[in-house]
């Protein structure tokens, strides 16, 4: 029996991806842009690539963050 538009997964609707960083149309399989080295997951249902999170960069914020807060109150707040 034939899938219907609605059970056609976004795997099996697409045959490219478009990376989210540069726009370059790469492999469905592509786990790397070969344009601008930028990891790449699944495609979504408009041919998109998702984009993984840089949980690196939300870490060295939280300890950006901290070092301010432990730098305003030994300059100002110590007694």
């Amino acid at each position: 029996m034939a899938k219907s538009k609605r059970d056609i997964s976004a795997e099996e609707s697409h045959v490219i991806k478009k990376c989210p960083e540069c726009y370059t149309y790469i492999p469905l399989d592509a786990s790397k842009c070969p344009s601008c080295k930028a990891r790449v997951g699944a495609v979504d249902k408009h041919g998109m690539a998702s984009r993984y999170v840089n949980w690196g960069s939300y870490f060295m914020c939280f300890i950006a963050w901290v070092v301010l807060a432990i730098y305003v109150w030994y300059a100002f707040f110590r007694s």
